[in-house]
């Protein structure tokens, strides 16, 4: 495989900036006062049902005192709970509360309906091959991280 021109990568980064100036907003904000981190936070814990502060820092590859300022965010609005393990009272599990799923369910679809709208210039068979390549750069990617030892969440 070559490496992409000069020229396509210049291209492909105006394009990504015209793309973001109008799709951007809804990513990153999806919900009026949930910003974007804020949403990736509430998926982690609704996909792995509880984490630590430590887990969800790595995940981000941001400092734990990052992450801990925006649970504190989450857990005043209550959309999430820390709570200490039985065990080993200095570990503290934070756990998506119900007011959480809400809104996490609100942010998936404003963010799905951006995207309906931007991909509905494509024909149904540009959005599989797109769909398909951006899968495989996807896969290129964690496995680079993998090889650095970078942590991919």
């Amino acid at each position: 495989m070559s490496s992409p021109s000069t020229e396509s990568i210049d291209r492909l980064q105006e394009a990504f900036r015209t793309i973001m100036r109008t799709v951007g907003p809804h990513m990153s904000e999806p919900v009026p006062g949930l910003t974007g981190a804020q949403f990736y936070i509430l998926h982690q814990l609704e996909q792995r049902q509880r984490c630590t502060v430590g887990e969800l820092a790595d995940s981000m590859m941001v400092k734990p005192s990052a992450i801990t300022a925006m649970i504190d965010r989450l857990d005043k609005h209550g959309y999430v709970s820390r709570d200490r393990d039985e065990e080993d009272r200095r570990v503290v599990y934070i756990r998506l509360l119900e007011a959480g799923k809400n809104i996490l369910a609100q942010a998936k679809e404003t963010r799905r309906e951006a995207l309906r709208q931007l991909f509905s210039h494509l024909t149904e068979d540009e959005w599989e091959q797109f769909v398909r390549l951006f899968e495989k750069l996807a896969v290129a990617v964690a496995a680079d991280a993998r090889e650095k030892g970078v942590p991919s969440g």
